[in-house]
């Protein structure tokens, strides 16, 4: 027979938050009674946007331009499309829905997601090739009095992939756009810079003094490395720098998986109120749970009773007798004891839930026990075998062991160790979450 070879497509960075996501949706599954409530909702809500980001494609790159009334993201929104799509502040007081710009074709699935309507969608003709797979959204208002404006914005800033942070020079220090958006951005990694618009109505030395402080402020914000644009939608200042930026986000193709990446971030930064700092989990040796039980179950005096009647020192070999619940539940206890030692007593209740309770596992004892087909033993005869007894009993006794001790080992490993294997699996994943930066 030739063997066949199947091409494999490459390990991309896409491929890799696939996998991490996956550990992730599968640890929380094996384990989500250790997490706290509150925790337990805010990782699968961030599942489910990035599950859904992934399977979109990375191939889109979608930017929001987000800010407040009077900041002028739509008049900044036609100024990088170079077109009057959307409707400036001078005509309507608040931006009342999303509207959106695709440098490229076939972005309608990933703007169906995203809540754009087919009004107000618009396809930038002859698109440069340094923007093709861009996405610009105008978000509303995130301060618009119609609490509706606010849902919206509230709902795509964090799909956004690279958001824009549109300011003016009057409100760039406002408390809520600080306190309720770029400090939350900043906690969550969320890819930003910020656009200060209407820098033509200022001097060139007050531009810089008010880019300064806002550097400043952002900082405080613990955005420490977010780029701050002076630009000017009317006349066109700063807006090469802009397309610039957007541009080279576009061609590094990584802001969508970096999005992905942030919420894995910030998902593995609530996860580690659920983790004890530095624990290791440590499985417990199954060899010495197998000898305790086979022990207890009186495999250890069956096998010598086998020896005693293949050395002819007894007639007959007693049957086993079931092994009791107090015994069985007394050596589950030790195994759960060991398997938890350091980790948070969730944890504990998590595998005491999982693995098999004291019922469970003294029943499977006792059936798999009593299915056991033992070999005959029977006593020498002949002078041949009365000579070499010794040996024989030795042997028959290390052959009753043996087959007594598999299925002992049988129901060990699938009523504690694996189970137990998979929420000490669940721990590391959700573990190695926390530490992705």
């Amino acid at each position: 027979m030739s063997p066949t070879f199947r091409e494999l497509e490459p390990r991309t960075e896409t491929t890799r938050l696939r996998e991490r996501l996956d550990r992730l949706r599968a640890s929380m599954e094996w384990a989500s009674d250790a997490i706290p409530r509150d925790v337990r909702a805010e990782v699968r809500e961030t599942i489910g946007r990035c599950d859904e980001r992934l399977s979109l494609g990375v191939d889109w790159t979608i930017v929001a331009l987000a800010g407040g009334t009077g900041s002028g993201k739509s008049s900044l929104f036609n100024a990088i499309t170079g077109s009057d799509f959307a409707v400036p502040g001078v005509t309507r007081p608040t931006t009342s829905h999303a509207s959106s710009a695709s440098w490229s074709r076939g972005s309608g699935g990933l703007l169906d997601w995203l809540g754009v309507q087919d009004e107000h969608r618009f396809e930038v003709p002859h698109a440069p090739e340094a923007l093709a797979g861009l996405v610009l959204i105008d978000l509303p208002d995130h301060d618009s009095i119609n609490v509706a404006n606010r849902d919206v914005a509230d709902r795509i800033v964090p799909l956004a992939d690279l958001l824009v942070w549109v300011v003016d020079p009057q409100k760039y220090a406002d408390h809520a756009l600080h306190s309720a958006y770029l400090q939350v951005a900043s906690v969550h990694g969320q890819p930003s810079l910020v656009a200060l618009n209407h820098t033509d109505r200022l001097s060139d030395e007050d531009t810089m003094a008010i880019v300064q402080d806002l550097q400043r402020l952002l900082g405080e914000d613990g955005l420490v490395e977010v780029p701050v644009i002076p630009v000017s939608a009317r006349t066109g200042r700063g807006l090469d720098n802009l397309r610039a930026e957007l541009a080279g986000a576009v061609e590094s193709r990584t802001v969508a998986s970096e999005a992905v990446r942030a919420d894995l971030v910030s998902a593995g930064k609530a996860l580690a109120r659920a983790l004890a700092k530095d624990a290791e989990p440590t499985m417990p040796d199954p060899a010495e749970i197998v000898g305790s039980l086979a022990r207890l179950a009186g495999i250890d005096a069956r096998a010598e009773a086998a020896a005693a009647v293949a050395a002819g020192r007894a007639h007959a070999i007693p049957s086993l007798e079931p092994i009791s619940l107090a015994s069985v539940e007394r050596e589950r206890l030790d195994w759960v004891d060991a398997a938890t030692d350091g980790l948070p007593l969730t944890w504990r209740r998590v595998l005491t839930d999982t693995i098999a309770t004291g019922e469970e596992l003294t029943a499977s004892l006792n059936e798999e026990l009593a299915a056991i087909e033992w070999p005959e033993v029977t006593a020498p005869s002949g002078w041949r075998a009365r000579l070499s007894r010794g040996l024989r009993g030795g042997a028959e006794s290390k052959a009753v062991a043996a087959i007594g001790r598999e299925a002992v080992a049988r129901v060990v490993r699938r009523s504690l160790h694996d189970p137990t294997l998979m929420i000490h699996q669940a721990y590391r994943n959700l573990d190695e979450l926390t530490e992705l930066d």
